[in-house]
C-alpha cells in the first residue's frame, strides 16, 4: 500500500514538473505558444468544445512540445 501510494504522489509531482517547464518555457517562445494554441482550438472545434481523450490524441503538435522535441528544436 504505502509503495502504491508513494508511486502516485510521485508521479503527480512529476506531472506537475512537466507541465510547468512547458508552460514556463512557451512565455519565452510566443511563436510555438501560437502553433499550439490553434492546433487545440482545431481539435476542440471537432468535439463540440470537449477535451476527451480521442481529441487529446489527435493534439500531435501537443505531444511534441511537451515531450521537449520543440524544446530542443528552437535551442539545438
Amino acid at each position: 500500500m504505502a509503495q502504491a501510494l508513494s508511486f502516485l504522489i510521485g508521479s503527480v509531482e512529476t506531472s506537475a514538473s512537466t507541465l510547468s517547464f512547458t508552460l514556463y518555457q512557451l512565455t519565452f517562445h510566443p511563436e510555438i505558444q501560437q502553433i499550439l494554441r490553434a492546433e487545440i482550438l482545431q481539435v476542440l472545434s471537432r468535439y463540440d468544445g470537449k477535451l476527451t481523450y480521442e481529441g487529446i490524441e489527435e493534439m500531435l503538435y501537443m505531444d511534441r512540445v511537451v515531450s521537449g522535441e520543440k524544446r530542443r528544436e528552437v535551442n539545438p
